[in-house]
């Protein structure tokens, strides 16, 4: 039997604590006693890292780069790709709160950079853009309905690629998607359904009506709100477009007939 490595017992034992199999103390006094870490850095990367990391949470404590590395080769073994999505999202809210600290980590920003690229989505948006439509939810959640509302019609009247929130520069189309995703309450719009994720925030996908490739925009008329499942019938089953307006869309899905607004 392979003997584990220090990065994975570090894992490992995080893992449990987070799963609850381990009490927090446990969790400490173990990389404490088998890797003689000290109890300052042990809670710091089973209290105040590892959880928020998992969960797509911002932390502002750090690690050395072969241990995020490590990490999150450990939690797309371990978790699959949508975990990893999570922690490749509060890895990069990290790196840029680092950045403005004055902590460039150049080879920790190329790690994210390859796990990003080597991910497949399976979706219409690349996960950079998940990464951020999900901080612009945040940065927009507490607005109220009008002002939301308003939002989405400045950026569709809005031809610049870029817009700010926050002193933060997003992509113009992310922040549409943002919006839509709000307003339309996060419910997949055929079967009202979506994931509830770890964090209490709800996940749901965009599908666009008209592909990208086939000039299809980011607007509400050419948005639809799917559950996983839904997205991937939707984009792979028999589907047949019967009537198509800015107010709503019918069509029929391997044989069954929607009618689904489109309207905010």
């Amino acid at each position: 039997m392979t003997a584990l490595t220090p990065n994975r017992i570090i894992f490992n034992t995080a893992k449990k604590v987070y799963e609850g199999e381990l009490s927090k103390s446990e969790g400490i006094n173990t990389l404490v006693g088998e890797l003689n870490i000290n109890k300052g850095s042990a809670q710091m990367i089973i209290v105040q890292i590892f959880p928020k990391l998992l969960d797509g949470e911002q932390f502002t404590r750090t690690l050395s780069v072969d241990l995020f590395n490590s990490f999150l080769k450990f939690i797309l073994e371990d978790y699959g790709e949508d975990r990893l999505r999570n922690s490749l999202s509060a890895l990069k809210m990290h790196i840029d709160y680092i950045k403005e600290k004055g902590d460039a980590k150049i080879t920790l920003r190329k790690i994210y950079q390859g796990y990003l690229d080597n991910l497949k989505t399976g979706g219409t948006s690349s996960l950079q853009d998940e990464i951020e439509q999900s901080e612009i939810v945040n940065q927009l959640k507490d607005k109220t309905k009008n002002e939301l509302a308003s939002e989405l019609e400045n950026s569709e009247n809005d031809t610049s690629e870029k817009v700010t929130i926050n002193h933060k520069s997003y992509k113009r189309n992310n922040k549409i998607i943002a919006l839509i995703k709000i307003l339309r309450n996060f419910e997949c719009q055929i079967c009202g359904k979506y994931i509830l994720k770890k964090d209490g925030l709800k996940y749901v996908e965009a599908a666009h009506i008209i592909p990208k490739h086939k000039q299809g925009n980011e607007h509400p008329k050419n948005i639809l709100l799917l559950c996983p499942n839904h997205h991937k019938e939707f984009d792979l089953g028999n589907r047949e477009v019967i009537n198509h307006t800015e107010k709503e869309i019918e069509f029929k899905l391997n044989g069954v007939r929607y009618l689904i607004s489109l309207e905010i």
